[in-house]
């Protein structure tokens, strides 16, 4: 009967542990989780705002500042096409009158107002007057269309460069001629000019543009307004271009430091700390340690 008892008792004994036992492994991990959690999110936190920190790199750019590039911008092309304009100019200009360029272009400044008239092509002093060649040697021209051509003047003796508009055609033995007449004036040209006297068709004018340009062919204005211009333009463009190279130089050269410092800071690291800040970061220590054993092999392979 005792010992009836005292196996009753025994049993009671080992029903009272079992529930407090299942008690302390289930409530012991959550106690845990939370700790470990708290522990963790700092630690994402700060990557995450290292890793926008290094996303960024360099500060913002001001709004004021975009305005600045965009307004340098736009001077260097303006400039770059106005200067690539001038020379063309120059190139397809030739200094003698009686000449064409080789692309078969004429580039005229407006002196007089003869031309200065009520008609869509109607042109006046200063203006620019682009003409071309003429096809078939003069031949084929129209009443109204504007020549350019050579003409005796009287009481000089010498032959002038004139662009005015053909008044009258006539054809006589297979030659053609043409009487010219200016806009603004009440008569026509004196003289018939052959077709073989026509130096160039005119093709448009861009108004107040002849000045400019007589302006940058008289004595060295070219120098002045193109060339020394341009060369600012370069030595500014190498400061920038070396200016890019430095601050590259200068990324490397923070980069290597900062990897030199990390390599540093994980030699002086114990073991143990070493295992406990990649847990930290949930990396594995086994994955760490294969790539350095692959790293080591690759390394002796060589």
């Amino acid at each position: 009967m005792e010992e009836e008892n005292k196996r009753i008792d025994e049993a009671n004994l080992e029903e009272q542990k079992a529930p407090e036992e299942t008690a302390s492994e289930v409530t012991a991990p959550v106690e845990e989780a939370p700790i470990a959690a708290a522990e963790e999110a700092p630690v994402e936190k700060k990557d995450e705002a290292a890793e926008e920190k290094d996303e960024k790199g360099k500060k913002p750019i001001t709004k004021t500042k975009k305005i600045l590039n965009a307004i340098v911008l736009g001077v260097q092309i303006a400039f770059v096409v106005l200067s690539i304009t001038i020379c063309l100019v120059m190139l397809l200009n030739p200094k003698a009158q009686d000449e064409v360029s080789p692309l078969g272009v004429k580039l005229l400044t407006v002196n007089s107002p003869s031309m200065d008239g009520t008609e869509k092509d109607s042109f006046g002093v200063n203006d620019l007057v682009i003409a071309k060649n003429p096809k078939n040697g003069g031949e084929g021209l129209q009443k109204g269309d504007i020549i350019t051509f050579k003409m005796l003047e009287k009481e000089s003796g010498l032959f002038i460069i004139n662009t005015h508009r053909i008044d009258e055609v006539i054809t006589e033995n297979g030659f053609t001629q043409y009487k010219t007449k200016g806009d603004a004036n009440p008569m026509q040209d004196p003289g018939w000019v052959s077709a073989d006297n026509v130096l160039a068709v005119y093709a448009f004018h861009i108004k107040g543009l002849g000045k400019a340009i007589k302006w940058v062919r008289d004595g060295y204005h070219f120098i002045f307004v193109v060339i020394i211009p341009l060369g600012l333009l370069l030595i500014y463009n190498i400061y920038l271009v070396a200016q890019i190279v430095v601050e590259g130089k200068m990324k490397k050269a923070k980069v290597a430091a900062a990897e030199a410092a990390a390599a540093s800071a994980r030699a002086n690291l114990s073991e143990e700390d070493l295992l406990r800040l990649l847990k930290e970061r949930g990396i594995d220590p086994a994955a760490i340690k294969k790539q350095d054993d692959k790293t080591d092999d690759t390394g002796s392979d060589q």
